[in-house]
């Protein structure tokens, strides 16, 4: 990092491998963490789906509660010591798991208090996480975020298929490689520059905390793009994080009688498609018309959720996961330009908090909707939703928005 008299602090090399190296390794154990959650309700506990729904809801709760306050603190506050705070308490929710697990065995109240404690520490870290690219990155920020989301992706794989590693390595094991994850990802936030991360003070009084996130939704409501992206985007998540976490293990578990090696498998399939579809989109940044690829990845998934409701052969199966994954991952990262580009500086942690907080709050949402679904009407039925609802998405947002038409500013 370099600075002259009276200027702000530059980012080095250094400081963005910092970064990407922290935000990888908590990806790494977010996924693990994601999947244990999905194995021990499904695979081990042999929960229904309906209960499964309302596990992965009660899970996300406190961290739905803990974003948009999250996203004040990280506006204000020196985001490198917020995110090595939780990389440091993120390590002992798994260790109290493997030592609850060993002494009195696994149950369903007990994978939800693991699911809280690590969802809380997620929500009040990733507004100051993803505000964070923006100071630590001195490229153009489309070229950053699909850079990121690709590295971090790639290195989140090993989360995934250590879940699938469960049944050779044990759950106790797991989990403490799980908690050695987080730990070495906070190890990696301490090597970014101090200065790089620190909040601009201003010399007005600070405001509540209160104040702060009403200024924060004002200001996204002030910006339509954002605003519509961020809209489109929760119903899109819905029904398509929700058929993720509950329809796609049922599907895999039930109508594939698939054992956790193959979900992970099948996982890594999909996570590498969404990589692969990241990578790509760097010969194509920046992109002068993001919202407009947003909103045709809406009709793809149409086609997708329509060969799985074939429930095709086990080869297909794979092709569509990985081609769901390269979905999701354009969506993701066209969705997530829009909004840290346009959204300001001064707000912007605040702003990011709402895209997350929106997203994460869907998939539970959808999980709860779709996992009853599931119970009444057949794991199938579950996509079906989906479907529907990607269609709606892409005619909403050609003749409602203007995200069809609009072009970003390309530096």
């Amino acid at each position: 990092m370099s600075t002259t008299a009276g200027s702000a602090p530059v980012p080095g090399r250094r400081d963005f491998a910092a970064y990407l190296g922290g935000s990888a390794l908590w990806l790494a154990g977010f996924n693990l963490q994601q999947f244990l959650v999905t194995w021990m309700l499904v695979g081990m506990l042999r929960e229904p789906g309906t209960r499964v729904g309302l596990a992965q809801l009660l899970i996300a709760l406190p961290g739905f509660a803990l974003m948009l306050l999250g996203g004040g603190t990280a506006d204000r506050s020196d985001g490198r010591r917020l995110l090595m705070a939780m990389h440091a308490l993120a390590v002992l929710p798994p260790l109290i798991l493997a030592l609850t697990v060993d002494t009195f065995g696994l149950f369903y109240p007990t994978v939800i208090l693991f699911g809280i404690a690590v969802g809380a520490l997620q929500g009040l870290s990733d507004p100051a996480r993803v505000a964070m690219l923006n100071r630590v990155s001195a490229g153009h920020i489309q070229r950053m975020v699909v850079t990121t989301t690709a590295v971090t992706m790639t290195v989140g794989l090993a989360g995934t298929w250590l879940g699938g590693r469960i049944e050779v390595l044990g759950l106790g094991t797991v989990l403490v490689l799980q908690a050695l994850l987080f730990g070495s990802g906070g190890l990696a936030v301490s090597a970014v520059t101090p200065a790089l991360t620190r909040a601009v003070r201003t010399g007005t009084a600070r405001p509540s905390r209160l104040a702060e996130i009403a200024e924060g939704l004002s200001v996204l409501w002030r910006t339509p793009r954002v605003r519509d992206v961020i809209g489109l985007n929760f119903v899109s998540s819905v029904f398509n994080a929700g058929a993720w976490f509950v329809v796609y293990p049922f599907l895999v578990t039930r109508l594939y009688d698939g054992d956790a090696a193959l979900l992970a498998l099948l996982s890594l399939v999909f996570f590498a498609g969404s990589i692969a579809s990241n990578l790509g989109l760097l010969r194509f940044v920046p992109l002068a018309r993001p919202g407009r690829l947003f909103l045709s990845m809406q009709l793809t998934r149409v086609l997708l959720f329509g060969l799985l409701l074939l429930q095709p052969p086990i080869w297909v199966l794979a092709l569509v996961s990985a081609g769901w994954g390269m979905n999701m991952g354009i969506t993701t990262s066209t969705a997530r330009m829009i909004v840290q580009s346009e959204a300001p500086e001064a707000q912007r942690a605040r702003v990011l908090s709402v895209f997350i907080l929106t997203t994460m709050s869907a998939a539970p949402l959808g999980a709860l909707l779709l996992g009853t679904l599931v119970d009444g009407a057949g794991v199938l039925a579950g996509f079906v939703p989906g479907l529907a609802a990607s269609l709606l998405i892409f005619l909403l947002g050609v003749t409602r928005t203007r995200l069809w038409k609009d072009r970003a500013e390309i530096a």
